[in-house]
């Protein structure tokens, strides 16, 4: 018989070495494989209580939104509830007349108002008046005056006082509302436009002029500003001439005129200064006529 072989030695063998070798890219693999499995759970997990949170927060957000919606819509809704008589239908479509000049008189009518009149007729002319709340006997008949020689009667305010008319959105409608059916009851006429006292932004009104002016329009009323002065608002005392001056100066720097003047008892320089300023952009080629609902407004330039 032979001698059996001796034993292979495994420690320190290749084969040995191989196994290692194969253990070692083994762990190599298992390892971060479990770690990866492990963290991308982990990050998972993370992910979808992200994705919850930002549901919740998005619900949230959404639940604000909507009381702030329904406290904006009470808030509007409590003037907008306010005389439902007091709408009228707005123009579907507006224009704008080219080389025109609108002559128009805030603070009417005043012991002015006749002069005014037969200046207008003399020079068959047509002009705006923005009134206010008048209920004299004289006054009343100065505003059937103005209609019936086929001027335009328009709201300014029933009572001129900005710090009253100016307090909220209500105390501007309840003030316009007064004006809308002294006009429409003594006259006959449903006025259809508006200019508010000292513009449409001002210093009193600047935190709602934008409510007041959405709220207008929706119920179908058109506000009116003006792009040329005569100046005699002004504390400055005025003479006539400085009135014609600003009032032909102002307009051939524009297409298109919307001149404030004022009829007030005070204001004689308007009056001397108006005939010589008509026949002035007569002359100068432009044509006058009254405000509507339909033409373009001009406003002051909004401030977000």
């Amino acid at each position: 018989m032979s001698e059996p072989q001796e034993k292979e030695k495994y420690f320190g063998s290749v084969r040995f070495f191989k196994n290692m070798i194969l253990l070692v890219v083994i762990i190599a693999i298992a390892v971060p494989s479990t770690l990866a499995f492990y963290y991308t759970g982990r990050v998972r997990e993370a992910q979808e209580r992200a994705n919850d949170l930002a549901v919740k927060v998005d619900a949230l957000h959404a639940q604000i939104s909507e009381l702030e919606q329904k406290q904006l819509q009470v808030e509007c809704t409590e003037y907008q509830e306010l005389y439902p008589d007091f709408y009228v239908t707005a123009p579907e479509t507006q224009s704008v007349a080219a080389k025109t000049v609108y002559l128009t008189f805030d603070d009417g009518p005043s012991d002015r108002t006749p002069e005014v009149l037969k200046i207008l007729r003399e020079q068959e002319v047509k002009a705006t008046f923005f009134v206010v709340g008048q209920t004299d006997a004289v006054s009343k008949q100065r505003m059937k005056d103005i209609v019936a020689e086929g001027h335009t009667i328009a709201m300014h305010a029933y009572q001129h006082n900005y710090k009253k008319i100016y307090k909220s959105v209500e105390a501007y409608l309840d003030d316009a509302y007064k004006l809308f059916c002294l006009i429409r009851e003594t006259t006959g006429e449903t006025p259809t436009i508006f200019r508010m006292p000292g513009g449409s932004i001002n210093a009193y009104n600047y935190d709602i002029y934008q409510e007041i002016i959405a709220e207008m329009l929706r119920r179908g009323f058109i506000p009116y500003d003006w792009n040329v002065s005569s100046g005699d608002a002004s504390g400055t005392k005025m003479s006539a001439s400085d009135i014609t001056n600003n009032i032909v100066s102002g307009t051939l720097k524009t297409n298109r005129a919307i001149v404030l003047m004022h009829d007030a008892q005070a204001k004689y320089a308007t009056v001397q200064g108006l005939e010589a300023a008509i026949v002035q952009l007569k002359e100068a080629g432009y044509v006058f006529d009254r405000l509507t609902a339909q033409e373009t407004p001009v406003l002051f330039g909004y401030k977000e």
